[in-house]
């Protein structure tokens, strides 16, 4: 692997603990360091017999839905010695496989093999373990044609370079995903002007900042009862629990993007609360592990601040472009960069120029922290 691919790879991988769909430019990397026509990174829970998809390049969907009952077939070798060979740093091949089991057959005798593998045009592999946990392994795996040479030990050994830094920064995102906002996240929410709660389904607090916690003491339109957020009346409570079942929704999730739904509510003589509620995407929304599904609720008093004050304040601050702004704003409004992008009208590889215009004029480097910034900084956009 030539060392300015290798070197792109590596950051590449480190930039997806912060930005998981950067996992998908990792596996369109590895497919020029290691030439191959599958890249597939995944988790697998071997409890429930199924694949959950983080990555995959050269898998159509109606092969990924084939995927879960053949793999988990008894006949598979590789589910079969899962406890042994899917371990971190482990590097699998088709020759280890077989030299392990003293059987250079025993793949090619499995129906994954000859029904999901085969049709394919997938015959050889180069694969490794990131993260192994209970009943939920992390894999990544490589598979090339039959009329290519198998994985040589260059390349196993490259693998293993790479895979060292795959499954660090795998660690890295499980970590933060499990922390959800808490610790220096929770002290970023606290910095911000308006209410903000992480709430799962039952309307259970996970997280609230300060604002948040000052709204519910003030007992108005919205308060705490029994650990739950509650509304002064019948109507609004189930207007509440409708907010966040549509934030959600099958429909919701299945879209891929993070829409948000607004409620106003009374709230005495200061004006009704307005609540956005958002479905959390990325870390905090099970990219890698099973989590509950959580909504992040908004909450502002109806003063007058708009999307458009928030946009003016953006190009006056900073100078962004019209383009910028439009793009931006799709991020503070929870948009990952893609949907961002395709909201703005432009494309996603434009939409990345872009934000790193938008990174110099802020003086930031990441997403991340341009989002943080900009919610402490401007009016709250709804």
């Amino acid at each position: 692997m030539r060392a300015d691919l290798e070197e792109s790879l590596t950051d590449t991988v480190y930039r997806a603990v912060f930005e998981p769909d950067a996992w998908a430019d990792a596996m369109r990397l590895a497919a020029q360091a290691f030439p191959s026509n599958g890249q597939t990174f995944y988790f697998l829970d071997k409890l429930s017999g199924r694949v959950r998809p983080v990555a995959l390049e050269g898998v159509s969907p109606r092969w990924l839905g084939a995927f879960d009952a053949l793999y988990f077939a008894p006949d598979n070798p590789w589910i079969h010695l899962s406890e042994r060979l899917h371990r971190p740093g482990v590097v699998r091949t088709n020759e280890r496989l077989a030299a392990y089991l003293r059987d250079d057959q025993a793949l090619y005798r499995s129906a994954y093999y000859n029904d999901w593998m085969r049709p394919q045009d997938f015959r050889y592999t180069l694969g490794n373990t990131l993260f192994a946990e209970d009943d939920m392994v992390a894999n990544v795996t490589l598979l090339r044609a039959p009329d290519m040479p198998t994985f040589d030990a260059t390349e196993v050994a490259a693998f293993e370079r790479l895979s060292r830094h795959m499954t660090r920064a795998l660690r890295m995102a499980v970590q933060m995903e499990r922390a959800d906002v808490t610790g220096a996240g929770a002290a970023a929410l606290d910095g911000l002007r308006y209410g903000v709660a992480l709430v799962d389904r039952q309307l259970r607090p996970v997280l609230a900042n300060r604002a948040m916690e000052a709204l519910l003491r003030e007992g108005g339109g919205l308060r705490l009862r029994e650990g739950r957020l509650a509304t002064g009346t019948a109507s609004t409570q189930w207007r509440l629990q409708a907010l966040v079942e549509a934030a959600l929704s099958p429909a919701q999730q299945a879209s891929g993007a993070a829409a948000a739904h607004t409620l106003e509510l009374p709230h005495g003589t200061q004006g009704p609360l307005r609540i956005q509620a958002t479905p959390v995407r990325g870390h905090a929304a099970a990219r890698y592990l099973p989590r509950p599904a959580l909504v992040l609720l908004s909450v502002t008093r109806h003063d007058g601040a708009s999307q458009r004050e928030a946009a003016e304040a953006l190009r006056a601050r900073y100078g962004c472009t019209p383009a910028e702004t439009r793009l931006v704003m799709g991020l503070l409004q929870g948009h990952s960069l893609r949907e961002a992008a395709r909201s703005a009208g432009t494309t996603y590889e434009s939409a990345r120029t872009t934000l790193k215009r938008v990174f110099a004029k802020v003086g930031v480097h990441s997403q991340s922290q341009l989002v943080t910034r900009l919610l402490h900084e401007l009016p709250p956009p709804h």
